[in-house]
């Protein structure tokens, strides 16, 4: 991404410790400098209200052995244990061709907020990161 693009929707990439963190936790996937893009619906945070808005976004999906982490412009999105309640709460699906998404109830995760939050990110590997956080049917 050029310079203008990393200072608008930011990097794309994950710090250097949370990496750190990540491949101690033995990394099973890891893409960085994806395009994409955070719809918010209905989203109501403190000092922020929303009926709908859509932000252009860069970012990074890691799953490590552990846990499943989704950076989205200068942020974190979502750090959740792969096992456990929080990830059947995240809608994680492949939109064709080449997209994943992450969408969930704000409220869920934090109760001072409140909407659907759709994180999208655009990578070739989207089936592969949906199948290691989908359970087998």
């Amino acid at each position: 991404m050029n310079p203008v693009g990393r200072m608008l929707f930011g990097a794309g990439e994950l710090p250097a410790d949370l990496r750190a963190a990540l491949e101690a936790e033995g990394l099973a996937l890891l893409e960085e400098g994806l395009t994409g893009s955070i719809t918010y619906r209905n989203y109501r945070a403190p000092g922020q209200r929303s009926s709908w808005r859509k932000e252009a976004v860069s970012g990074a999906i890691a799953v490590s052995g552990r846990r499943l982490v989704v950076w989205a412009g200068r942020g974190k999105h979502i750090d959740i244990p792969r096992a456990g309640a929080y990830l059947t709460a995240i809608d994680i699906g492949v939109e064709p061709p080449d997209r994943v998404r992450f969408a969930y109830d704000a409220g869920k995760f934090n109760p001072a907020r409140s909407g659907t939050v759709e994180v999208r990110l655009r990578t070739p590997r989207a089936a592969d990161v949906a199948g290691l956080l989908t359970p087998p049917s």
